[in-house]
């Protein structure tokens, strides 16, 4: 179905937001699987070449996440459709938009960390794979929550895994 002729469940067309929110959301899931296989690849006895690639993966992650912020909080994006469309919504929509700053702050503080601090010194490789994916799990629900969200106002499954 093209973006064009697809319509929500409530059989409205698909708005250029939704349209647009759906692509970021998909990007944002590929972001995160590349990150998780980072982390999940072998490190003992490579650790400096580990700690590379996954800086290199969590920089693209912080990448996606700022071009995501982009979609839903600029003037007219997908927040403020949704904020008309179900202005009872609103609540959802500002937790939503007080995570954003958090997500990726974290992201660059991890990054950060994984430059400054040698895996094996005074942090364990287990103990930054926790971290990691500490990270990982709250940016999956604020994926579900942006989901939800979606689904309450639009009542549509915005999908973003093609």
């Amino acid at each position: 179905m093209s973006e064009q002729s697809e319509r929500t469940d409530g059989g409205e067309e698909l708005t250029p937001t939704l349209a647009e929110a759906r692509r970021r959301r998909a990007d944002l899931h590929h972001a995160l699987v590349e990150v998780e296989e980072a982390i999940s690849g072998p490190a003992v006895g490579r650790e400096p070449l580990w700690t590379q690639e996954v800086v290199a993966a969590l920089s693209r992650l912080r990448e996606t996440l700022e071009e995501h912020i982009e979609v839903t909080e600029r003037t007219d994006g997908l927040y403020d459709e949704i904020l008309h469309k179900a202005p009872r919504l609103a609540a959802a929509v500002q937790r939503l938009r007080e995570e954003h700053p958090v997500l990726r702050d974290t992201t660059s503080a991890l990054m950060a960390k994984l430059r400054t601090t040698p895996i094996g010194t005074t942090w364990t490789l287990e103990d930054a794979r926790d971290e990691v994916q500490h990270l990982l799990g709250r940016i999956v629900k604020h994926r579900q929550a942006g989901a939800d969200l979606v689904w309450e106002a639009y009542n549509l499954d915005i999908g973003g895994l093609e």
